[in-house]
């Protein structure tokens, strides 16, 4: 947990439990991401003989990667305000049904419109409010040992996502399409496991007695006591952020101006945070991220057909989406080992290594035919995703308060969904129109070189403001010392 409250009297602090419960909400985490997530990066291998059953084109493709963003966004974004409504668990057991049910309807579709429904928009929505919920979890469970488990968790799911391209074509050689989306259905399952193991942070909090050189650096944000105990002061310990203005910031009332307007601006202010409206959401912190993830998303949805449609064998895409998922796995491994020196970098600098790292594979992919040498770059492709996803949680985290994280994610996830829908569809005309893979791919790098370009000038900008107010600061005090 980000914020830890403290009892200035008795000298004692409520943290959250990093061992013990902590590595149990891990193991719930594992099991909700990797049943959700584990057969995502091999839709072209599940669904292939469906798709040339009933004529799917690239631009269909799209559109399923647009429902499915849509989807996600639309349930990520409504995460936070629907917690006011039901608790944690409930609402991870309402996403779990909602998922498991179009895992379950896509054993039995025959046409486009269900596929669409059970395989792109329920599991979206289920998935979106899954993934918001766990990345709050492991943000509120872990401070010290964030990047660490969350690492660790990911490295699981990476292991489980390269070894299901593998399992799938023996299921698919062995019991068919429609056999292997049963099996499907029952590992999906699981997620009510999962949903059984959440507990809320509240239940487990532990009381440490506060180090004399601790006190040091407490931040006091309120004057007031939380609970109206007039005798018993309370202080507030709240890390760092990047975005500096939002660090002492309560959450915030409407306005005057709102209330006395009412009507559909007093909802939307309710749901959107004017906060982070104002400094999150124009930020490289959220737009960067949201375009990499779709440009990451459409590359891993075609890049099967593309292998295909370059005479490659299924024995040989398969091998492909696993080396893409052993490229996720050691770059996972790699944030488990060396996150302390993550966390001196800074997340976003390591994110913009990351989306370099994707720059690079396609660019590297495109312009060397060898069968080699593109094994070698989409495996780079993986460890580009792994940068690209995991390390989302982090940056947002380090950018905002921690009572504004579900927010900001759900800002975060709505905006993706968004881009998803505007570009997604736009790259398939492109693909069909060209009748080729490669236009397509060029403007997916073109994605990743935006963003490069624009995160870095931002974060120039922003250590240059920096110096300046720290210079404006020492000005002043030394006028003072003068007086």
């Amino acid at each position: 947990m980000s914020a830890k409250e403290f009892d200035v009297q008795k000298k004692y602090k409520l943290v959250a439990p990093e061992g013990g419960w902590g590595y149990m909400i891990a193991i719930a985490v594992v099991i909700n991401l990797s049943v959700t997530t584990m057969f995502a990066g091999s839709f072209g291998l599940l669904y292939k003989d469906f798709m040339e059953e009933v004529g799917f084109t690239s631009r269909h493709v799209t559109i399923m990667s647009g429902l499915s963003a849509v989807s996600n966004a639309i349930a990520g974004f409504v995460t936070s305000p629907l917690l006011s409504l039901m608790s944690v668990r409930m609402l991870m057991f309402v996403a779990a049904i909602i998922m498991n049910a179009g895992v379950i309807g896509s054993i039995f579709v025959n046409s486009m419109f269900p596929f669409f429904l059970c395989v792109g928009i329920l599991p979206g929505i289920g998935l979106g409010i899954q993934y918001n919920l766990c990345c709050t979890i492991l943000n509120e469970y872990f401070v010290e040992k964030r990047l660490v488990v969350i690492g660790l968790t990911q490295s699981i799911i990476g292991l489980i996502t390269m070894l299901v391209p593998m399992c799938l074509k023996w299921s698919l050689q062995e019991y068919g399409y429609r056999g292997t989306l049963l099996i499907v259905s029952g590992i999906t399952l699981n997620n009510f496991f999962g949903v059984a193991l959440i507990q809320p942070v509240e239940n487990h909090m532990k009381k440490v007695e506060i180090v004399d050189n601790e006190m040091n650096t407490l931040l006091v944000t309120e004057k007031e006591p939380i609970e109206k105990t007039p005798t018993t002061p309370v202080v507030k310990l709240t890390e760092l952020t990047d975005i500096e203005e939002n660090l002492n910031e309560k959450p915030q009332e409407l306005d005057e101006e709102t209330e006395k307007s009412g009507g559909l601006k007093k909802y939307f202010d309710s749901l959107l945070d004017k906060s982070l409206r104002r400094s999150f959401l124009l930020s490289c912190v959220c737009m960067g991220p949201a375009l990499c993830v779709f440009a990451d998303m459409i590359y891993t949805y075609m890049l099967p057909q593309a292998l295909y449609a370059a005479q490659w064998d299924q024995d040989s895409v398969a091998l492909a989406i696993s080396l893409m998922g052993f490229g996720d796995l050691a770059m996972r491994v790699i944030f488990i080992f060396f996150s302390a020196w993550l966390l001196k970098l800074g997340s976003q600098e390591a994110y913009l290594l990351g989306v370099f790292m994707a720059l690079i594979s396609r660019l590297g992919a495109l312009w060397f035919k060898s069968v080699t040498a593109n094994m070698f770059y989409i495996a780079l492709a993986g460890a580009a995703h792994c940068c690209i996803c995991l390390l989302i949680p982090v940056v947002i985290a380090d950018a905002v308060p921690p009572h504004k994280f579900t927010a900001a994610m759900g800002i975060f996830m709505l905006l993706s969904g968004i881009v998803n829908m505007i570009l997604g569809p736009a790259i398939g005309a492109v693909r069909d129109l060209t009748n080729s893979y490669g236009a397509a791919f060029y403007l997916i790098a073109s994605c990743f070189a935006m963003i490069a370009l624009f995160w870095i000038i931002e974060l120039i900008y922003k250590k240059n403001k920096h110096k300046r107010v720290q210079r404006r600061e020492y000005l002043k005090q030394k006028q003072l010392n003068k007086r």
